[in-house]
């Protein structure tokens, strides 16, 4: 945890803890226990931080020490399961792919991810595949819509998934499965704004 820089992001975004934590209605001491690895950083306080220091969740989760896969899936509860995840990398890869996104309109709050599973094959979005999301957008999302959204489950994991918004439901072409977009139990993270293929 680089809790230097996220103090510097926080002085230069002029933004306090009480704002960080109003994101997610919680209290002010749970950014300071998160900066003092005293707490895990999820996907959610992740985006917390993301959209409150105007940064890449992929910037966050490297700042927060989650620097590759493995170490995402034992920091962020559902990431193993999960259809998509952010796109952290380096070297070359890094540089092709931020490249790409930028054409497409990337910057903070619009992040790049990666496909993770097949669930939306049928839609044409392939295992591997970039997906640019537009975080801003995600109480705005219309009906056809592709989105990324968490699904919780009783404890209080989140797996991050890549569907097709059809109001008031989220539907998986794959199996035709439906989730319920209540806002609470499943809720709508971003929409997809573009994709690309590099092999």
């Amino acid at each position: 945890m680089d809790d230097k820089w996220f103090k510097q992001q926080q002085k230069k975004a002029g933004v306090t803890a009480d704002q960080i934590a109003a994101r997610l209605g919680r209290h002010p001491s749970v950014v300071s226990k998160i900066l003092n690895a005293k707490q895990n950083m999820t996907l959610d306080w992740a985006k917390a931080f993301a959209d409150s220091l105007n940064q890449p969740l992929a910037t966050i989760l490297e700042k927060a020490g989650v620097t590759d896969e493995a170490s995402a899936r034992q920091i962020i509860p559902g990431f193993a399961e999960s259809d998509v995840a952010p796109f952290i990398s380096q070297g070359a890869e890094q540089r092709g792919t931020v490249t790409i996104a930028e054409a497409f309109g990337a910057k903070p709050g619009i992040d790049i991810w990666r496909v993770k599973g097949d669930a939306m094959a049928l839609a044409g979005y392939r295992e591997g595949d970039f997906i640019l999301v537009d975080t801003f957008q995600a109480e705005r999302a219309k009906a056809g819509d592709v989105v990324i959204a968490q699904i919780y489950d009783r404890q209080g994991s989140a797996t991050t998934v890549l569907r097709q918004f059809q109001p008031p439901v989220l539907v998986c072409p794959k199996d035709l499965s439906v989730h319920v977009v209540d806002n609470n139990n499943v809720v709508i993270m971003g929409k997809v704004t573009a994709s690309w293929r590099t092999n």
